[in-house]
């Protein structure tokens, strides 16, 4: 029993050491130490090892997380069923709209953006590919919550909570659930600059048909700038495609 817990702490702080590696540029032995309280020698060890695996890196400035990782991130995302399928609609509504379309999945109570593309006027460059993010600020994780039991949803929030993002997010659980009804009522959800301002979202769940209402496949959405989101966009033209999309990624999808 005492060697399966070392090798489990090993794993983690090998896990550990990655992620202060994915929040900094070239890093040494020391900076992992301070930052992970251990000794330089361990430090030094484990981003020896994660070398030697292929995982990490060093530059000559200090040792670095390597693209064996994006590889990694890519075959997981391959291995999504639903991926090719929202991937085309995803590439569709971009070149429809102009704007920045997304697909998002949840996974631990998290969103993850697995799939964008940018129309020829998306105004916003930041690359969320591959992001982890809340699900309770953007239209996509409130279209996601929206499919899921009350129960589920209260297990989310007590887990990640609500957090605030800008001015206009949601952190009253009463709010979020109201808003969640109307969207189980319109099959669209909406932010309004919750997560960024300046950014308005649409958005529509997709269900797995196959498996029954409380499968949730995901979300798509199109994202446009506040200054051109009019009426006319945000309550009848956006809607239209999202669910639209929807629908088509629905029917087509295959659970495995």
């Amino acid at each position: 029993m005492g060697s399966t817990q070392k090798r489990i702490k090993a794993a983690e702080k090998a896990i550990d050491i990655i992620e202060v590696l994915r929040c900094r540029d070239a890093t040494t032995p020391v900076e992992i130490a301070e930052a992970l309280d251990i000794s330089k020698t361990s430090a030094y060890y484990y981003l020896q090892t994660l070398k030697e695996s292929g995982y990490v890196v060093n530059d000559g400035e200090g040792y670095r997380l390597s693209l064996r990782l994006f590889s990694l991130g890519t075959d997981v995302r391959s291995k999504q069923s639903v991926y090719h399928t929202a991937s085309e609609q995803v590439s569709r509504l971009a070149d429809e709209t102009g704007e920045l379309a997304l697909f998002m999945i949840e996974e631990s109570g998290k969103g993850i953006y697995l799939d964008l593309n940018r129309g020829e006027r998306a105004a916003i460059q930041a690359d969320w590919l591959g992001k982890r993010c809340h699900l309770h600020d953007n239209a996509l994780g409130k279209a996601i919550l929206s499919l899921f039991s009350e129960d589920r949803v209260k297990e989310i929030i007590n887990n990640h909570g609500l957090p605030r993002t800008t001015e206009n997010t949601i952190t009253d659980r009463d709010v979020l659930f109201d808003e969640l009804d109307e969207i189980r009522e319109s099959g669209v959800a909406f932010d309004r600059e919750e997560q960024l301002e300046g950014l308005q979202c649409v958005a529509a769940p997709i269900i797995d048909s196959n498996q029954g209402s409380q499968s949730v496949l995901g979300a798509i959405c199109v994202a446009s700038p506040t200054s051109r989101m009019d009426k006319k966009r945000r309550t009848e033209e956006f809607p239209r495609l999202v669910q639209d999309a929807a629908n088509i990624i629905q029917l087509n999808h295959v659970s495995e």
